[in-house]
């Protein structure tokens, strides 16, 4: 029930900042994106150093500020991940993530123009991002010992952050879609009784669709 609310609150804060921001909506409507989006990706996990694994993300999303060399937007996502034990240990690590997301999108940091995007109608966007939130962490292990099998089982509710950087492409003739290729670093910062702190490092591929 505690960790229900918190999801709860989490939720309705993200989404009420959201609704509020909308409302400044027709100062940017110069923008060939719209100012809301939705985003789906997929990444690989290398999680505390060792196991390796996937997941990926779903995020609804609002861009409510425009300076001059760049965007910032904030968003709500939800994520799930998991990687296999690594070691004299079997079994599993996965996780599912609620987080409220920061991003700054560098519109204008395009060193590159005149290169050999120019005159592709593609445009290469830096941006970096920064978020906190959730995360349910469930873990295993197995191990056989003297011909015994011994199982543990852990299960905690913890605070957690993340922080991200890569690219963005972005089509003149697909204004309302773009694909993203990135780096994000994960972090919990509560234990499981098996296990430590989840560190996760993820190069992810992502989908938005802005309407």
């Amino acid at each position: 029930m505690k960790h229900s609310k918190k999801i709860s609150a989490l939720c309705v804060a993200s989404l009420t900042a959201l609704l509020a921001m909308s409302a400044h909506a027709a100062t940017y409507s110069d923008s060939k994106w719209g100012n809301w989006y939705a985003g789906i990706s997929g990444d690989l996990t290398w999680m505390n150093h060792t196991n390796t694994g996937g997941g990926g993300n779903v995020d609804l999303g609002y861009r409510f500020w425009t300076g001059t060399t760049g965007d910032l937007r904030l968003e709500g996502e939800l994520g799930y991940h998991g990687a296999s034990n690594s070691g004299d240990f079997t079994g599993n690590t996965h996780y599912f993530s609620y987080l409220a997301n920061a991003y700054y999108d560098l519109n204008n940091f395009r060193p590159w123009e005149g290169g050999p995007w120019s005159g592709s109608g593609w445009h290469l966007v830096p941006y970096v991002g920064a978020g906190l939130g959730d995360a349910t962490v469930h873990s295993g292990h197995n191990a056989s010992l003297s011909n015994q099998s011994f199982n543990f089982r852990g299960n905690v509710n913890s605070f957690a952050y993340d922080f991200m950087a890569g690219l963005t492409l972005v089509s003149d003739a697909m204004p309302n879609t773009d694909w993203s290729l990135g780096y994000r670093y994960f972090g919990t910062t509560k234990a499981t009784d098996d296990s430590g702190k989840i560190h996760s490092n993820n190069l992810e591929l992502g989908l938005r669709f802005h309407f």
